[in-house]
């Protein structure tokens, strides 16, 4: 019965894995790596890879959902719930870089893009 129970626990853990993103901020890019789909609560990791720490927010629409400070060489995850089919854009706002939106099922793309 423990074994089914950690099994159980394990296959939850790797679901909500699947709904995550991951934001690489770099010094003259920002690297978005997304999930197959997501649901209305997701998940985004944002690793600061620069030399400075970086200040940002997450917003849908008029609404600002989040604002996030990563210190260099760290990371922050941050959860969202949003109404389902809204759209939620990262801006880096010091140093100031180009919003990005978070679309599932891209797998990975860059900005600026190579």
């Amino acid at each position: 019965m423990k074994w089914i129970s950690l099994l159980i626990l394990l296959a939850s853990h790797g679901a909500s894995a699947d709904e995550a993103f991951r934001l690489e901020l770099h010094d003259r890019k920002l690297v978005v790596r997304s999930p197959v789909k997501v649901g209305p609560q997701f998940s985004v990791i944002v690793e600061n890879q620069s030399v400075s720490a970086v200040l940002g927010k997450f917003s849908s629409g008029e609404e600002d959902l989040r604002f996030v400070r990563v210190a260099p060489a760290s990371s922050q995850t941050v959860e969202f719930a949003v109404k389902s089919g809204a759209k939620v854009f990262f801006r880096p706002l010091a140093p100031a870089f180009q919003e990005v939106e978070l679309v599932a099922g891209k797998k990975t793309y860059e900005i600026p893009p190579q």
